[in-house]
């Protein structure tokens, strides 16, 4: 899994992005968007919609939607079918099967991904933001 620590922290006024001892202004678009640029390469965008509860992730390497539901949200991405599980204790995780594959602990603004595997690596940074908007802040666009 990544070793790279990545921290979404969303503000009154900006969002940042650190990764390890990297930071990056994450703007702001319009109809609640939230753009993502990858210093690797391409640039993605997040946007979380409150009303139904849903993830949009566009990025290079593919669009993700993540409709989330009371019990058992279950996604596909990559070919294969992935689950998150409910926040106990201010930790949740990605599973495939019974196998972790994304594990994330909230912060005070936001989550820290604090390990990632293969699969969602190009879209680790769009993760942690969507994820932070869902779970702790802004659920309708601006």
């Amino acid at each position: 899994m990544g070793d790279v620590t990545i921290e979404f922290q969303m503000g009154p006024l900006r969002d940042r992005l650190l990764e390890g001892a990297t930071e990056y202004e994450v703007p702001r678009g319009r109809h609640g968007w939230s753009h993502v640029d990858d210093p690797r390469g391409g640039a993605g965008r997040v946007r979380y919609d409150g009303w139904r509860d849903r993830l949009f992730i566009e990025s290079p390497v593919g669009s993700l939607q993540i409709q989330f539901r009371l019990r058992n949200t279950t996604f596909d991405w990559a070919g294969r079918t992935y689950r998150i599980t409910p926040m106990i204790w201010g930790h949740f995780t990605i599973l495939e099967g019974d196998r972790p594959v994304v594990e994330y602990r909230s912060t005070g603004s936001g989550v820290r991904q604090d390990c990632v595997g293969p699969d969602f690596q190009p879209i680790e940074r769009e993760l942690a933001i969507g994820l932070s908007q869902r779970f702790f802040g802004r659920r309708w666009p601006t």
